[in-house]
């Protein structure tokens, strides 16, 4: 008996790492003006370079077709169908819609079970979440022992983002948003932190990189209770300060895993080049 893994592709997991681990991943869709791009047909420097040039970005999420095609292949070597985990970063997540009707013709014409968890986490968190399941997969569990691994994760999982500046918000109209929902006021003086579950919101505002990446790193110790934890660095086009934050992050927190990974355009596309992040959960107890 196994279960097949499935997410999407905002998880920013590289390839190997996803093959390793045995997961499947649809890949998101996203429009820069006219055009329209699946996730990874651009490098990150085309990507935030058109950001930064004011390419309005439209997140369009999953279509049906690409959901049904990775279900039917991921099912392939799995009797015990699919546990399938769906973005759910945005005021609606589209690819939730698609990846539901998709379900149900897979089921209806190839009698393959898709589980669709629309967990409240997004990018390095949702990859940490991956991670801690697949590892549940891999080690024989059943669909029912995953989806417990799943719940036990999540209620640890969280994920922080630290930006230079504030650009890249202002440029997606998204600016006036945050900082009337903050609750710290003006995000120009200071290295904000941002939470981003569903939504961008900044909860602390430091006086530098440093001290924002001590605040983030004493949130998630806070979370995490000590536990061993899977971490995942994140950025966009900036790879000291990623490094620098997995070095402290493997120095303050309990470290069961850690990688490092480029953000990809659900994130990256409000933050702009130059963010950086980290992305956990608890490591599952099985």
């Amino acid at each position: 008996m196994s279960v097949a893994i499935v997410c999407d592709s905002s998880v920013d997991l590289p390839a190997a790492l996803l093959a390793e681990r045995g997961l499947s991943t649809a890949r998101v869709g996203y429009s820069l003006g006219a055009t329209y791009y699946s996730q990874g047909e651009q490098s990150a420097a085309e990507f935030y370079d058109a950001i930064s040039r004011g390419e309005r970005l439209v997140l369009n999420g999953v279509t049906s077709e690409d959901w049904e095609a990775i279900f039917e292949s991921a099912a392939a070597d799995h009797d015990e169908g699919i546990v399938c985990l769906c973005q759910a970063f945005g005021s609606s997540s589209p690819s939730f819609d698609s990846a539901e009707f998709a379900s149900r013709r897979v089921e209806h014409f190839h009698e393959i079970e898709v589980r669709i968890h629309q967990t409240p986490r997004s990018t390095a968190a949702q990859a940490a979440i991956a991670l801690a399941i697949a590892r549940v997969a891999q080690q024989g569990g059943d669909r029912a022992t995953v989806e417990q691994a799943l719940d036990e994760v999540t209620n640890s999982a969280d994920i922080f983002m630290l930006a230079p500046d504030v650009d890249g918000l202002d440029r997606a109209g998204e600016l006036a948003a945050v900082q009337s929902q903050s609750g710290i006021g003006s995000l120009d003086f200071g290295v904000p932190v941002f939470r981003a579950r569903d939504r961008i919101k900044a909860v602390e505002l430091a006086d530098g990189e440093e001290q924002a990446e001590d605040a983030l790193l004493g949130r998630a110790s806070d979370i995490l209770g000590g536990q061993p934890a899977i971490l995942v660095v994140t950025h966009a086009l900036a790879p000291e300060a990623a490094e620098r934050l997995r070095g402290k992050a493997a120095s303050r927190l309990n470290v069961d895993e850690m990688h490092v990974t480029e953000l990809g355009p659900t994130v990256g596309g409000l933050l702009g080049a130059g963010a950086w992040g980290l992305g956990f959960c608890q490591a599952p107890s099985a």
